[in-house]
């Protein structure tokens, strides 16, 4: 007599079977989110990086170029005001001069919030100095609108200037924050002390 046997899987069988799939299921997926937040994380950088690295080429180009009228005693560098010799100037704008040759122009690089919460890097030419609305000639944006562009600081003393620029990346909540520095020289003003 033959035996009643049926080939086939049992329930145990069957629930290991489901448990290694589920295991390996999660470990694929756990990989794949890891690889899309760098993904993100890293294009959110990158565009930080290069909008970073292109105000900071374009500052540190102009700034080099600073100059006054040699008839006046006003300084080159007028914000951040660094006044004592042995201190530094830190603020949110940075102004200096460039002489023409017949006449003076203000450059003011700034952050200016925009109302759809982004921020922008300006460049402001302005005609005379204080620095007013009134005076402003010339506005225009070195950077692109990034809402991940957070602050923006000038630290000097005498001709050298280091700029900060301060952005975060934000991937499903979790915000990193980044900062890129720069040093930067103008030229004409490298010993420069203005007493009170």
């Amino acid at each position: 007599m033959k035996g009643n046997s049926k080939k086939g899987f049992t329930i145990i069988e069957l629930i290991i079977a489901l448990a290694v799939f589920v295991v390996i299921t999660t470990m694929v997926f756990s990989g794949l989110s890891s690889f899309f937040r760098m993904k993100t994380i890293y294009a959110q950088e990158m565009t930080l990086q290069q909008n970073f690295r292109f105000a900071v080429d374009k500052i540190t180009q102009e700034l080099r170029q600073a100059s006054k009228d040699p008839a006046s005693s006003d300084p080159i560098i007028f914000e951040p005001d660094d006044l004592i010799p042995s201190g530094n100037a830190m603020g949110e704008k940075l102004v200096f001069s460039v002489y023409l040759g017949t006449s003076t122009k203000y450059i003011v690089y700034k952050m200016d919030p925009s109302p759809s919460g982004t921020n922008v890097l300006v460049r402001e030419e302005h005609s005379a100095y204080p620095i007013t609305s009134l005076n402003l000639e010339v506005k225009q944006p070195v950077t692109e609108e990034i809402k991940q562009l957070v602050k923006l600081y000038f630290v000097r003393s005498g001709g050298k200037v280091v700029i900060i620029l301060v952005g975060k990346t934000n991937y499903l909540g979790k915000e990193n924050i980044i900062s890129f520095t720069s040093l930067a020289y103008s030229r004409n003003s490298s010993n420069e002390y203005y007493p009170p």
